[in-house]
């Protein structure tokens, strides 16, 4: 039983490694194990390319020993139908492996019980280790609410003060928390396929929304990776990997900004390359460029989505429609407060991680800035909870909705 929980976090760590890299695929891994050693392993490849059963496959083939008569550990149910590759479930069969080790079911309809099943009727033996669901599953809600739903996960990630504030009256925010919580942030970015803010983010930062793990030295790395961090509560994977590990070749998230700005300087950094959108009501466009000649000839120029909306839950319909389209399963909403509080109140926010240093400010910016309620009971209360010690501050990870293992 160790060796097998063993293969199948391997199985889960390459499947994190490819996180941020395979959208709208899901980022899976798979361990093909041989007389009790490891023989193949693979992740998924970008969208059309092989998955993860197959490079495991073709790698082990690679070597000495083969596949014929080996076991494959899989982070996910290997799919059976065609889209843009062959079934997983044909080429596991053609390669004489003789058992599937699953920690779950495939949440796609296409896809969920069918593949086990295919296995089982070609004689290939399938178990299902409910004991490592959670861990998987960790890797995968933004894929289920993706694929289920139709809608981009939204993980809301804050650094804030000790009395809850993210910046000064003034906009200056730099830095609320320690460097260990910031490269946390940006391995953060590296798994998220989009990351959002808002106009005034946009004007007081002057954002990179880049992922820069060389503005870290190693002794920072080596802490993390160290597993000195204290850690309570909920047993997260995704947490894990986050603190000890990063990708090797991270790519940027697609940077999207929420409204028009009455400005959008030629030497900004958000538009520093194509990777970006800025999307806008098409009243807020139109006042904009008619307010500025120099905007008008800018922003022809520019990468503008112009949405029939009004208000600020026709917004957010729009926005999760348009990113959902353009394959974005997981999508980091870094606000500020008006743009966190506009997700809250829509109840798009699946996840929240925020970053809690031992400041006080005394006034400032709050990190949500939703609709007034009137009493604590109309409240979020949020599941799932996971606690961890990066240095002196506290990170706290939590969701909307109890995960329900069962279901996948």
């Amino acid at each position: 039983m160790e060796n097998k929980i063993r293969f199948m976090r391997r199985a889960c760590e390459i499947a994190f490694s490819r996180m941020g890299h395979t959208s709208p695929n899901p980022a899976v891994g798979a361990v093909i194990v041989k007389n009790g050693q490891i023989a193949g392993e693979g992740g998924t490849g970008p969208y059309g390319s092989d998955h993860a059963e197959v490079r495991a496959i073709k790698n082990a083939m690679s070597g000495n020993t083969g596949t014929d008569g080996a076991e494959i550990y899989v982070s996910l149910e290997p799919c059976s139908h065609y889209g843009k590759t062959p079934p997983c479930t044909e080429a596991i069969i053609n390669s004489g492996i003789k058992k599937v080790y699953v920690p779950l079911l495939d949440p796609n309809p296409l896809v969920s019980g069918r593949g086990v099943r295919r296995l089982a009727e070609a004689g290939v033996e399938v178990e299902i280790m409910h004991q490592s669901s959670a861990m998987a599953s960790d890797l995968l809600r933004g894929f289920k609410k993706y694929i289920l739903r139709g809608e981009p996960y939204i993980i809301n990630k804050c650094a804030m003060t000790l009395d809850g504030r993210i910046a000064t009256s003034t906009g200056d925010s730099r830095w609320i928390s320690s460097d260990y919580s910031r490269l946390f942030a940006h391995r953060l970015r590296s798994i998220c396929d989009a990351i959002i803010v808002g106009k005034n983010t946009f004007v007081n930062d002057n954002p990179s929304l880049n992922v820069r793990f060389s503005d870290f030295n190693d002794e920072i790395k080596n802490f993390l990776k160290s597993g000195q961090t204290m850690i309570s509560g909920r047993k997260n994977f995704l947490i894990e990997q986050l603190i000890t590990s990063e990708h090797d070749s991270p790519k940027d998230p697609l940077r999207v900004l929420l409204g028009m700005p009455e400005t959008v300087p030629a030497d900004c950094n958000f538009t520093r390359d194509n990777n970006y959108i800025i999307i806008s009501g098409r009243d807020e466009f139109e006042n904009a460029i008619s307010s500025s000649s120099e905007l008008k000839k800018r922003a022809e120029g520019l990468n503008i989505v112009v949405g029939e909306f009004k208000t600020r839950a026709e917004q957010i319909v729009f926005i999760m429609d348009y990113l959902k389209g353009r394959g974005v399963i997981n999508a980091l909403l870094e606000g500020g407060a008006g743009v966190n509080g506009s997700f809250l109140d829509a109840g798009a926010t699946d996840q929240f991680i925020y970053s809690i240093a031992p400041r006080i400010l005394g006034s400032g910016l709050p990190p949500v800035n939703g609709e007034d309620k009137s009493a604590i009971s109309e409240s979020l209360r949020l599941n799932d909870i996971t606690s961890v010690m990066l240095k002196e501050d506290v990170l706290i990870c939590a969701y909307r909705e109890q995960y329900n293992f069962e279901m996948m």
